[in-house]
């Protein structure tokens, strides 16, 4: 009984200091990999993803990005989103510029909408005013398009409907079941 107190009490220990020493490891090395400062001017991307990476064509998607002010100034920070097509055709679109003070955050959310069949990246990042300097990127990320029809995605409505078919089965055999 003695050694399987002792090894409970070791796991507990191990547990807690996962969570002590885990956080902390973690976030100094998402900071100091790719943010980049300008001066004492630093704005960083916190999170950034999109709510479903698979879609169907006429659906959308839900992009979002947080970004925070961490160094000691204020600072612009420009959001930018880069995509390429699946024949790779890319483009930019400026998402927001908003000036931000010293631990300010700012998130941004932008709805993709699905017209092109095939796999679409996107990466998003932060410039400071003009462009001039690049504080930080996203990794890519992709969304898929896939056709419309029969055997694809079930859709809200298509889950509704069934619901309301199994119910009225259930009432109708109710019904003949007391006859």
């Amino acid at each position: 009984m003695g050694a399987r107190k002792n090894v409970l009490w070791g796991l507990v220990v191990l547990f807690t200091a996962a969570l002590i020493v885990g956080p902390a490891v973690g976030a100094a090395g998402a900071q100091s990999s790719s943010c980049a400062a300008n001066g004492a001017q630093q704005v960083c991307l916190v999170d950034a993803g999109v709510d479903a990476d698979t879609i169907v064509t006429g659906q959308s998607t839900e992009l979002s990005v947080t970004v925070e002010n961490v160094g000691d100034e204020r600072a612009t920070a420009v959001v930018v989103l880069n995509v390429a097509s699946p024949d790779n055709e890319t483009d930019s679109y400026e998402l927001r510029t908003r000036s931000l003070a010293p631990g300010e955050t700012l998130t941004v959310t932008q709805s993709i909408d699905a017209t092109t069949i095939g796999t679409h990246a996107l990466q998003t990042i932060v410039y400071s005013d003009g462009y001039g300097h690049r504080y930080d990127a996203t990794e890519p990320m992709t969304v898929t398009v896939e056709p419309r029809g029969l055997g694809g995605p079930i859709d809200a409505p298509e889950y509704a409907l069934g619901a309301l078919v199994g119910s009225l089965g259930v009432a109708g055999a109710i019904v003949y079941r007391r006859r």
